[in-house]
């Protein structure tokens, strides 16, 4: 096979038509034994978010914790916007970026090519382990990838609860 001889293309989401907008909060127990995203420990039998195929959204990443947590993507990279209020310079995709404690991130997510359940949830895997992930249905006007009742694709080794 031939070596690529450029990188494929990013696109800049700075001026795309938002189609919604997302609040997502980190939050933990006094012990730091349990995590949550939204009030809530993960549920793969609940759909915690939507997303329609072929829009971007806007989505405000907040951390409600005095410890670091790191927010991760599956299926659809982000373009990172901003960082504790600040703009942040685009130089790429990305599908994690660290949530600082007490700080938020904001970012714009385009959903291209992939319909049905995915998830996203903090990279850190003992939090993961813990309760922090939650579930994204993408929709759109073809069939579904899956029923949706399917395991949720995830990439890490430990099981989750």
């Amino acid at each position: 096979m031939k070596i690529p001889t450029a990188f494929a293309p990013t696109w800049d989401l700075s001026n795309a038509k938002v189609a919604a907008r997302k609040t997502i909060t980190f939050t933990e127990n006094a012990q730091g034994t349990q995590f949550f995203i939204n009030g809530k420990q993960f549920d793969m039998n609940r759909t915690d978010f939507r997303a329609k195929l072929n829009t971007v959204e806007e989505w405000t990443v907040r951390n409600q914790s005095d410890e670091v947590h790191s927010f991760h993507t599956h299926t659809d990279d982000f373009q990172l916007m901003r960082k504790n209020g600040g703009p942040v310079r685009f130089y790429g995709w990305r599908d994690t970026v660290d949530i600082s404690p007490r700080g938020e991130s904001v970012i714009r997510i385009r959903f291209s090519d992939y319909v049905g359940r995915t998830v996203l949830h903090c990279h850190i895997l003992n939090h993961e382990d813990a309760g922090m992930m939650a579930t994204l249905e993408i929709v759109g006007d073809q069939p579904a990838n899956g029923t949706g009742k399917e395991p949720i694709p995830h990439h890490h080794a430990m099981p989750h609860a």
